[in-house]
């Protein structure tokens, strides 16, 4: 998994899952969530999609979460 890029688009997390795996919706979620807002284009650190990909999201939970809150923004 380390040569996947630092940070991922929306789309790239989709075409690496699969795009009958994940919903669009479900992975913007997850990105406000976990990811940053970079303009209108969202971008998921490599670390949370290891973590989509090995079913460890829950764990993504127990660390800090983004302080400067949805999407990134403060």
């Amino acid at each position: 998994m380390n040569e996947l890029p630092p940070l991922l688009t929306i789309e790239e997390v989709r075409r690496l899952i699969g795009r009958h795996r994940v919903g669009r919706d479900q992975l913007y979620k997850l990105a406000r969530q976990y990811g940053m807002a970079l303009g209108k284009r969202y971008l998921m650190p490599r670390r949370v999609v290891v973590a989509l990909l090995e079913g460890r999201l829950d764990e993504l939970e127990l660390e800090t979460k983004n302080p400067a809150g949805p999407g990134g923004v403060r």
